[in-house]
């Protein structure tokens, strides 16, 4: 399959990586020499240098020919207006990455459409969809939906007390109280092992396996894991992924969201109607003291700097916080 993507950030460079795994033919355009240089040097990828809006750089991409065109540069303007002249020149189809969440309602699929793209994708409504499902199930640290939710993949780590650590796979299975449970991966370091009946289960084992929705509190009251009702919970950072956060919890929790910029603090306390936005540095742990973070179900670290989100939620574990969750930049 012929794939031009446009855009080698971390995400297009992520995409890519995948997709050359698959011995895909994949184009990578982008403006910057230096990020495909690194692509060149790692990936068995084309690499054009230039603007994707460039008719000339997507004929030179052959894109007329492409089955499949992903615009995910960090410019929602250019990967709308890429999509657009990919599918008019010929791509059979097209996808743009964006970053503003009313281009995803439903009433404005058919417009895009009708211009000639196929899918939009927003990572930050994305990623914000996924905080909520991690919080809403507490006990886990992957959630992976399937088939509009019908069943899902959980990835669990299994620590000191629990009951599954040291049985195998068999003996779980079969103790599992008939609640549908099917291990299907086994993070051990940095192995990845696809468990068979006879594997055994260790402490720090991170366990992924495929369950009904319905069956997860059998399941967690079998492994012995606390399911814990989350009512309060803090953000860190007021960035975009922080905002849609906050919108997507604040029905639901009480949320506390703290951001060192006065501006922003305005923005964000002018349009979310049922979260306590605080002025302050959320990378301070003394003030996130201050503001209650001991009280919290749920600290979330979603600051632009990657080494404030881990160091801020390992020290909120260290507060007696039940759940963290930190945002990384680093693939």
């Amino acid at each position: 399959m012929k794939i031009v993507i446009a855009g080698a950030g971390d995400l297009g460079f992520h995409l890519a990586r995948l997709l050359a795994s698959e011995q895909q033919d994949i184009t990578l355009i982008d403006t910057n020499p230096e990020v495909l240089e690194t692509a060149e040097a790692y990936l068995d990828v084309f690499t054009i240098r230039g603007n994707a809006t460039s008719l000339e750089i997507l004929a030179l991409a052959n894109v007329s020919r492409a089955n499949l065109m992903i615009a995910v540069t960090t410019s929602e303007q250019t990967n709308i207006t890429a999509a657009i002249f990919a599918k008019k020149l010929g791509a059979k189809q097209t996808i743009a990455r964006i970053s503003n969440s009313e281009y995803l309602d439903d009433n404005n699929k058919s417009l895009f459409d009708e211009l000639g793209i196929d899918s939009l994708i927003s990572p930050t409504l994305l990623a914000a969809k996924e905080i909520k499902q991690l919080v809403a199930q507490s006990s886990f640290t992957d959630i992976f939906d399937f088939q509009d939710g019908k069943f899902a993949v959980y990835g669990i780590t299994l620590e000191r007390n629990e009951s599954i650590i040291n049985k195998s796979v068999d003996e779980i299975v079969s103790l599992a109280n008939n609640a549908q449970f099917k291990p299907i991966a086994l993070l051990r370091g940095h192995n990845t092992i696809l468990p068979r009946g006879n594997t055994i289960l260790r402490r720090n084992d991170h366990l992924y396996f495929t369950s009904k929705k319905r069956d997860i509190p059998i399941l967690l009251d079998f492994i012995g894991r606390e399911e814990r009702k989350v009512k309060k919970v803090m953000i860190g950072g007021g960035t975009k992924l922080g905002f849609e956060t906050a919108r997507t919890l604040e029905g639901e929790y009480n949320v506390t969201l703290v951001e060192s910029s006065k501006p922003r603090c305005n923005e964000l306390a002018e349009t979310l109607r049922h979260t306590l936005v605080i002025h302050g540095d959320p990378g301070n742990i003394n003030l996130l003291k201050e503001e209650g973070l001991e009280d919290m179900d749920t600290y979330i670290a979603l600051m632009p700097n990657t080494e404030s989100n881990v160091l801020t939620s390992l020290l909120a574990k260290d507060l007696g916080v039940f759940k963290t969750i930190a945002m990384v930049e680093n693939i």
